[in-house]
């Protein structure tokens, strides 16, 4: 097994890769609370979406 050291500037993103909604307020310069707002929002369009457009 070859185990191998991260070199220090990466580790930052190592740690916090996944977090896509922190990703999104830094990216988009909005606060967290506008991020949840938004997201939910979206979540119920993506929703009545496939109810919309689909015959199941």
């Amino acid at each position: 097994m070859v185990n191998s050291t991260t070199p220090c500037f990466l580790s930052s993103f190592l740690e916090n890769s996944f977090h896509f909604k922190r990703h999104l307020q830094d990216f988009l310069h909005l606060d967290s609370e506008t991020i949840e707002t938004k997201l939910a929002g979206e979540q119920e369009e993506i929703k009545n979406l496939g109810h919309k457009d689909f015959n199941w």
